[in-house]
């Protein structure tokens, strides 16, 4: 769609670093671990809010109280069990889970609990921690995201209506992307007073 192009340029900004980091912002439909590591492959940051994790029970434990350990490959449960974890990436806990006194907490399956990691589970476990931990990295979100969700929706709607990609295939979309933010960007810097002087381009102040 229209502004899922949009949020992918939209969502970047300045990092105010005196290298070319990057701080890249979005909502929680962009905090994909495969984002995430591109991002943070680049050499910028996501300052992007994490899915909240469900409980299979509400009200009782998510996969972030289970233990995760990739190097050691293993996943240890609130209750201490450990299991392998397969190349499927789908732990089954099965039989431990039939006394297990955390039960009704954890799992309303007969066959008990099983926790399907995500390839790049320590990268999103990280993510949430951040999150949860670090007050700055929600200011600075709620600070310069309304700012980049007006972008997306200056992009990816005309009249009031949403916009549909013209073409087929990404190459010829991000072109066309690239056209319409140019204009975009003129136009709102004519709206803030553009003006030729003396051979160079100011903004009236």
């Amino acid at each position: 769609m229209a502004e899922e192009f949009a949020a992918a340029e939209a969502g970047r900004l300045d990092s105010g670093t005196a290298d070319d980091a990057l701080a890249w912002y979005g909502g929680t439909a962009y905090g994909t671990g495969e984002l995430r590591e591109a991002i943070g492959a680049a050499g910028h940051r996501a300052v992007i809010k994490p899915k909240p994790v469900q409980p299979a029970v509400p009200g009782g434990f998510t996969r972030d109280d289970f233990t995760a350990d990739d190097p050691a490959g293993t996943v240890t449960c609130p209750a201490g069990v450990t299991r392998t974890i397969p190349p499927s990436r789908h732990v089954v806990f099965g039989a431990a889970c039939r006394s297990c006194p955390l039960r009704a907490r954890c799992t309303t399956s007969k066959s008990g609990r099983v926790l399907s990691l995500h390839p790049l589970d320590r990268l999103l476990r990280t993510a949430r921690e951040q999150w949860t931990a670090d007050p700055g990295l929600r200011e600075d979100d709620s600070r310069h995201r309304p700012n980049v969700e007006r972008v997306v929706a200056q992009v990816a709607t005309f009249h009031g209506r949403r916009l549909k990609l013209r073409y087929r295939g990404v190459t010829r979309n991000h072109a066309w992307l690239k056209r319409r933010t140019a204009a975009l960007n003129l136009r709102n810097l004519a709206g803030r007073g553009l003006a030729r002087r003396d051979g160079t381009w100011v903004l009236a102040t």
